[in-house]
C-alpha cells in the first residue's frame, strides 16, 4: 500500500504510471505519456470502463466522473423524514445557525469531501467531493470523482462552478478540514474559491452544543445511530479511505472505490437528515427535546437575549430532567437569569432549592443567598448562617479555590462586625 503522495509519484515514474506536467500559464496541466491499467490494459480502456455507475463527463480540461442519485421526499434515513427538506427555510435561523439570515431550502447545498490524507496539507487532494441539495423531487446528491491525479483539474472547475448556485455550505467538520482543503487546492489549481463568510454552517459544532454532554463520541456515525436511528452496513471507516484510494491507483480495483462513494453518499444524506432533525428541535424545544437539548437550546436563546424563551426552556429541562447535574445546572442558569432581569428576590426560591438539596455540597446558592440576605434584606443573621455553611463546604471541597475561601472569611468578618454594631446600638 503506497502511504502518501510521495511515494505515489515516486512509484509512478519508476513503473506504468507515468506523468509528464507542463505549466499552461494557468494552472498545472497533466499529459499521460503512458499508462497501463487493470489486467494490462491501456489508460483509455479502464477510464471507459470505470464510470461508477455515473456519466464520464469530458472537457478540453479533461475528464472525471459525475455521479447523480436522489433521495425522494418519501424516503428516510433512519427516523427522519427527507420531506422534511421543505421545510428547512433558515430566514430567521440566526440566532442558533450562527450564519445570516434569509436562507431558503434551495439556498442551501450540503459539502463533505473524500481525501488522500487526514492531515490536510498542500499535498492531500480531495479526490471525491460529494454535493447535495433540495429540489422538489428531494436530495439530490451529485458526486465529484477525480480516478487519477490528472483529473483534478476538470473536476475542480466543474465542482466549484456547481458551488456558485447556492448560498449556504452545510458540512460536518468542514471549518476545520473539508473546505480549507479544498481552498486549498483551488489555489494550487488557479481557480478562484468562494467566501462563505455568515453562510458556512457546520453541523458538527451545533452536535456538539446540543449533545456533546449526552454522546461519548459527536462523530457522524454516532450521531447517526444514537440521535437519527440509522446504522450503516458494511461502512467503510475514514481512516481507511486515504489507503484505499492509492491501492486503486494501483490496482484499479473498482469495487473498493464504489465502496467509498457510498460512504461519501450516506455522509451527504446523514447530513441533510440531521439539518431536519436540528431544525425541528430548535424551532419547538419545548414540545420535541430532551433534557440535554433543552439545556443547550436554553444557552443558545440567552446568548441571543432572547430571555422568555430562555427561561421557559430551563424551567422544561428543570421538570423532566431525571438527571442531578442537568438539573442542577438549568436551576443554576434559570436563578442567575431571574437575578439579572426580574431581581435577586425572584431567583431565591432556586437558590434555596439548590442549597437544600438532600447532601448537596453546593457552595455558590449559599452565597447568593448570603449576599441577598445581607444586602437587599438586612438581615445579617440569616446571611452569616448562609456564609458559616459555605465556609464548611469551603474546607471540605480542596478543589475550590483560595481567592473563594477567602471571600467567604471577608464576608464572616463584615457580618460579624455588622452584628456587633447593631446589638452594640442596642
Amino acid at each position: 500500500m503506497i502511504r502518501n503522495l510521495k511515494s505515489k509519484l515516486k512509484a509512478m515514474s519508476s513503473g506504468s504510471h507515468l506523468l509528464d506536467r507542463k505549466d499552461t500559464g494557468t494552472a498545472t496541466d497533466y499529459v499521460e505519456v503512458s499508462r497501463k491499467g487493470e489486467h494490462g490494459s491501456s489508460a483509455a480502456d479502464w477510464k471507459t470502463r470505470h464510470s461508477f455507475n455515473g456519466q464520464i463527463i469530458e472537457s478540453t480540461s479533461g475528464a472525471f466522473v459525475l455521479k447523480r442519485s436522489i433521495y425522494e421526499m418519501t424516503s428516510s434515513f433512519g427516523h427522519i423524514v427527507f420531506s422534511g427538506l421543505a421545510d428547512l427555510d433558515l430566514s430567521d435561523s440566526s440566532w442558533w445557525t450562527r450564519t445570516g439570515n434569509g436562507f431558503k431550502p434551495h439556498d442551501i447545498v450540503f459539502f463533505d469531501a473524500e481525501t488522500t490524507g487526514l492531515a490536510g496539507g498542500t499535498g492531500t487532494y480531495a479526490f471525491l467531493v460529494g454535493l447535495g441539495y433540495i429540489t422538489d423531487a428531494g436530495l439530490v446528491i451529485e458526486q465529484y470523482l477525480m480516478r487519477d491525479f490528472d483529473e483534478e483539474y476538470p473536476m475542480l472547475q466543474s465542482l466549484i462552478s456547481t458551488l456558485r448556485n447556492f448560498r449556504l455550505l452545510v458540512t460536518f467538520n468542514g471549518k476545520a478540514f473539508d473546505w480549507p482543503l479544498l481552498e486549498t487546492r483551488l489555489v494550487y489549481s488557479r481557480l478562484s474559491s468562494i467566501s462563505w463568510e455568515n453562510a458556512h454552517l457546520d453541523l458538527l459544532h451545533t452536535s456538539r452544543r446540543l449533545w456533546g454532554k449526552q454522546l461519548e463520541s459527536c462523530s457522524l456515525s454516532c450521531i447517526e445511530e444514537k440521535i437519527l436511528s440509522h446504522i450503516r452496513e458494511d461502512d467503510i471507516p475514514g481512516f481507511q479511505i486515504p489507503g484505499i484510494y492509492f491501492d486503486y491507483l494501483e490496482t484499479r480495483n473498482a469495487d473498493t472505490i464504489e465502496q467509498i462513494m457510498q460512504h461519501n453518499e450516506w455522509d451527504i444524506a446523514a447530513m441533510a437528515a440531521l439539518l431536519i432533525h436540528i431544525k425541528k428541535l430548535y424551532e419547538d424545544p419545548l414540545g420535541k427535546a430532551d433534557e440535554y437539548e433543552l439545556l443547550a437550546i436554553a444557552k443558545e436563546l440567552e446568548r441571543n437575549c432572547r430571555i422568555q424563551d430562555a427561561a421557559a426552556c430551563y424551567q422544561r429541562c428543570i421538570q423532566i430532567s431525571s438527571k442531578y447535574s442537568i438539573a442542577t445546572e438549568a436551576k443554576k442558569r434559570l436563578a442567575y437569569l431571574k437575578k439579572k432581569h426580574e431581581g435577586p428576590e425572584k431567583a431565591m426560591d432556586l437558590w434555596i432549592d439548590l442549597a437544600e438539596e438532600p447532601d448537596s455540597l453546593l457552595i455558590f446558592p449559599l452565597i447568593e443567598m448570603a449576599k441577598f440576605f445581607e444586602h437587599r434584606e438586612k438581615d445579617y443573621k440569616r446571611a452569616l448562617a448562609c456564609t458559616e455553611r459555605a465556609i464548611v463546604l469551603a474546607d471540605r471541597l480542596s478543589k475550590n479555590s483560595l481567592s473563594m475561601k477567602e471571600e467567604l472569611l471577608h464576608r464572616r468578618r463584615r457580618l460579624r462586625r455588622k452584628l456587633k454594631a447593631i446589638s452594640g446600638g442596642i
